[in-house]
């Protein structure tokens, strides 16, 4: 199933025979104040659920993205050496590794972090992070990113992570990515036994664990947690290691040629609806009416809030950016939970984690059905109905100039692809040459891209509106 046909299925995407846009779901509760994993998955996965779908980052762990923190793990092993950095573990916490005992190792590990990092984290922090928080800012990233910014922002330093981790064996890449698994348990809040407990009450039960982290590091996620299957951010694996992304040479300020460029075809960041396309290609009964599934997700900046349309019962856990109860009138759902969920230092000492807000430890457990979501909620469905309507409009009016420009873009990538071959299979003279064409395509896809934002912005804007709705919506709550 292709990325565009899951994409159909939004508000302005599918309406129902009687003409509507969106609906309510049958029930939404908030949990209220933090309690354990095991109890909110016993109150919320029923016995004959067949996919259960986590998330890693942020999810598994209070305010911790593992992908993230693989990607320092790795600059501090460049820095200081693996024997060092096995000396410092009893003393690390949180993301950075200061060794003021050895300031020229020190000064190359800020030297490292500097270089691959600061652009892509500056990039983030303005158009992700900033850009969530300041509305001006967040709709200027709707009209220059397209439907989905957020999901195109986090590609600069997906890239970034990439060109990191092409640096070392895969074998290497999944001991760090241990290492940083062991060092955040206290702030774990979903585990092994949890997980075995759901198996023993659901017998049919399959556990998938889908990130937009790189394969390293939700490889070991998976195996810590015994998850039956995973999917993450892909690239291209050749000899024990993994191959750099073909984009980002310059912006990250790179020492030396790659040794392995991946081509275009074999990259694979897996957020949003991609998350959903690589399910249904695995499991194809993922998409039966008839089979119940949850999915769970911090659903961070809303990066997941597509999962409303595919799941019968979503959950979002320590969350910023909690689900809407506003649906497609052919979505699936029928629950929305929301809720604090404890980490294994807070259930081992009984005090809860600084980072937690005070209003978190008070909030009172609430429930409400479809009619009383209706009439709470009635000023804010009419609304989205209008918005819906003419974002379908407004995209069929827009679909064949944007199929046209889309065309382009492809034949450009098969291009790249080429180029990436030959570079592959030149090792002589030649192979800057090839470089330097690949950055003059990557120039041109550039300027398709922004072709292309240009032509959606009328659907841009209109989806940035249904976006701020579904959030009055929830916080109307």
């Amino acid at each position: 199933m292709e990325d565009q046909k899951l994409e159909d299925r939004r508000l302005g995407g599918v309406q129902s025979r009687d003409g509507r846009h969106a609906r309510v779901v049958d029930k939404f509760v908030d949990h209220g104040a933090p309690l354990s994993f095991g109890a909110l998955s016993l109150a919320i996965v029923p016995p004959t659920t067949r996919y259960l779908v986590l998330d890693l980052d942020r999810t598994t762990h209070l305010g911790r993205n593992l992908g993230e923190l693989l990607g320092w793990e790795l600059c501090a092993h460049l820095a200081y050496g693996p024997e060092r950095l096995a000396e410092l573990e009893a003393h690390r916490r949180g993301r950075f590794c200061f060794d003021w005992s050895h300031p020229w190792s020190l000064v190359r590990y800020l030297c490292l972090g500097i270089r691959l990092w600061a652009y892509a984290g500056l990039y983030y922090l303005a158009w992700g992070k900033i850009g969530a928080r300041l509305d001006g800012l967040r709709r200027r990233a709707y009209r220059r990113f397209g439907t989905e910014p957020i999901r195109e922002v986090q590609r600069v330093p997906q890239t970034a992570l990439f060109h990191q981790l092409s640096m070392l064996p895969l074998d290497t890449l999944r001991n760090l990515a241990r290492n940083v698994w062991m060092r955040h348990r206290s702030d774990q809040v979903i585990e092994r036994e949890d997980l075995e407990a759901l198996r023993a009450r659901c017998p049919n039960l399959r556990i998938i664990l889908s990130s937009a982290s790189p394969t390293p590091m939700v490889e070991v996620a998976a195996e810590m947690l015994g998850a039956d299957d995973f999917f993450a951010s892909a690239i291209d694996e050749h000899d024990g290691y993994l191959s750099a992304p073909f984009g980002g040479h310059r912006l990250l300020k790179l020492e030396r040629e790659p040794r392995r460029l991946s081509p275009p075809s074999k990259i694979h960041f897996n957020a949003s609806y991609a998350k959903i396309r690589r399910i249904v290609e695995r499991y194809p009964d993922f998409c039966d009416p008839e089979v119940i599934k949850v999915g769970m997700t911090d659903n961070g900046y809303g990066e997941d809030q597509c999962w409303t349309e595919f799941f019968n019962i979503v959950a979002d856990l320590n969350s910023n950016t909690p689900f809407s109860p506003i649906v497609t009138p052919t979505s699936p759902l029928f629950e929305v939970h929301s809720a604090r969920v404890l980490t294994h230092a807070e259930r081992a000492t009984g005090r809860l984690d600084a980072r937690r807000k005070l209003e978190e430890s008070k909030a009172t457990a609430r429930q409400l059905d479809d009619n009383a979501l209706r009439a709470r909620l009635g000023a804010v469905l009419a609304e989205i109905e209008d918005l819906a309507s003419r974002y379908e409009a407004s995209a069929t009016s827009i679909a064949s100039a944007l199929a046209r420009v889309k065309a382009r873009t492809s034949e450009l990538r098969e291009r790249i692809e080429t180029q990436v071959r030959n570079y592959n299979e030149d090792h002589g003279p030649e192979r800057r040459a090839v470089l330097g064409r690949i950055r003059s395509a990557l120039s041109e896809e550039l300027d398709l891209r922004r072709q292309i934002a240009r032509i959606e912005r009328p659907v841009s804007e209109l989806a940035y509106a249904l976006t701020k709705q579904l959030e009055y919506a929830r916080a109307s709550l």
